[in-house]
Order: structure tokens, then C-alpha cells, then sequence
């Protein structure tokens, strides 16, 4: 007769939800499953970053021409009707501004411009969808790139 001198396996399927966590935290660091799926986790974090910065809130009219150079700085929505957003570019800002301001007056998009608005870059419209929405620019970076803020007020 044979004897057994080693311990008996655990089984691989819990019979509780305490073991499976147990028996899961075992089985995964042997397993190539846990590099695959921290594999996955990357794939999917670098995939939202790059969707990021490659597209525009769906709110910022297409007459809009941003540049080639354009990086997301930030992008909020903060309910169902305020949205902020801004980039960073090298391009030069006043040539952009009016062309953007020409390109919004021309598009149906009515342009105001309010006496601090003289004095500073910034166009203020509003449009199909868009109750007010406002293009500023912000102090010039370390880098000497401009920083473009949009702020807008959806319908």
C-alpha cells in the first residue's frame, strides 16, 4: 500500500466568496493571465489618453480651425450646459484670433465684443446650441507656447 506524504491541493474553485479572493490571489502571480490583464489595463489607459487629445468637445463649432500643434490642456463639462476646455499651441495667437473671429461672424455665429474685449484676446459668440461661449487667451507658458481657453454655456 502507497501512502500520500504530500498535502492535498486546494481546490481551484472556492466554495465561498472570502476563498475565492483568496484562492484568485494565489492562482493569478502563477499564472500569465495577470500580465495580460495589466497588459490590457495600459493598452486602454493609453488608447483614452491619445482619444483625449485627439478630439475636441463636440460643442466647439467646426469653422474653427485648430492648429496642427495643438495639445489638450484641460477638458471639463461640468453638468449638462458648462463646458471648459484649452490648448496649448505655438501658433501665432492674433493671426488665429481674427481668424476665427471672421470665420465665426461668417458662419452664423454672432460675434460680440465688450470693451475688455478691445484689450485683450478674446472673442465672445454664441450660436446653434451655444447660449455664450467665450475664447480667451492665457499668459504665455515657460515655453513660450500660448494657452487658448474656451469656455462656453450650452443651450
Amino acid at each position: 500500500m502507497t501512502t500520500m506524504t504530500c498535502t492535498p491541493a486546494h481546490p481551484f474553485l472556492p466554495t465561498s466568496p472570502g476563498r475565492a479572493l483568496a484562492s484568485l490571489r494565489t492562482a493569478l502571480p502563477r499564472l500569465p493571465v495577470r500580465d495580460a490583464l495589466l497588459a490590457a489595463w495600459l493598452v486602454l489607459a493609453a488608447s483614452a489618453v491619445v482619444y483625449a487629445d485627439e478630439h475636441l468637445q463636440d460643442w466647439i463649432p467646426d469653422v474653427l480651425t485648430i492648429p496642427e500643434d495643438a495639445e489638450v490642456v484641460t477638458d471639463r463639462a461640468i453638468g449638462s450646459t458648462v463646458r471648459m476646455f484649452s490648448i496649448a499651441t505655438g501658433a501665432d495667437v492674433d493671426a488665429l484670433f481674427a481668424e476665427w473671429e471672421e470665420s465665426l461672424s461668417g458662419n452664423g455665429y454672432p460675434v460680440t465684443q465688450g470693451a475688455d474685449d478691445l484689450l485683450d484676446h478674446s472673442i465672445e459668440f454664441s450660436g446653434p446650441g451655444i447660449a455664450n461661449a467665450k475664447i480667451i487667451v492665457a499668459p504665455t507658458t515657460e515655453d513660450g507656447r500660448s494657452v487658448i481657453e474656451f469656455d462656453a454655456t450650452l443651450d
